[in-house]
C-alpha cells in the first residue's frame, strides 16, 4: 500500500482514482465506488477499494462546498460547476465511510500501524463534511 498520511488523498489508491475520475464526464465512477463498498459491508473490503471510495466521498463533500485541504491537482476543476449532489449521494457517501470504519482491510492496516486514532479522526472530519 503506497501511502504517507492518513489523509484521504495521502495514498496512491486515492491519487489514481482522482486521475481516473478526471476522465469522466459524468458521476458514474464516484457512484460506482460507493455502491462497491457498500455492497461489501459484510465482507470487509479490501484497503484498494475502501481507498476509492475515500475519494469518491470526498467528491461527495467537495460538490457540497465543503473541499477538502489537501485535494489533488484536477479535483477542484472536476467539481466546479457540477451540480449539488442529491441527499441520496449524501447518504451513500457516508454510508461508505461508515462501513470502511467499522469493518475494512484499510482499518485493520492502520490498526496495524499504530495510526488508527489520526485515521479515524481523518474520517470523521470527511463525515462532518457529509451532512445529513
Amino acid at each position: 500500500m503506497g501511502t504517507w498520511g492518513p489523509g484521504s488523498f495521502e495514498n496512491d489508491d486515492a491519487i489514481d482514482w482522482v486521475a481516473e475520475l478526471e476522465t469522466y464526464s459524468d458521476d458514474g465512477l464516484i457512484v460506482d465506488a460507493l455502491n462497491f463498498i457498500i455492497d461489501q459491508a459484510d465482507d470487509s473490503p479490501e484497503a484498494p477499494d475502501c481507498n476509492n471510495g475515500i475519494a469518491a466521498a470526498e467528491v461527495i463533500a467537495a460538490q457540497l462546498g465543503n473541499l477538502h485541504k489537501d485535494c489533488p491537482e484536477g479535483f477542484e476543476t472536476w467539481v466546479e460547476g457540477r451540480p449539488a449532489p442529491s441527499a441520496t449521494k449524501i447518504a451513500q457517501a457516508r454510508q461508505a465511510v461508515e462501513v470502511i470504519m467499522a469493518d475494512s482491510e484499510l482499518k485493520g492496516l492502520w490498526q496495524d500501524s499504530d495510526g488508527l486514532e489520526e485515521w479515524q479522526e481523518a474520517m470523521d472530519d470527511l463525515l462532518s463534511r457529509l451532512p445529513y
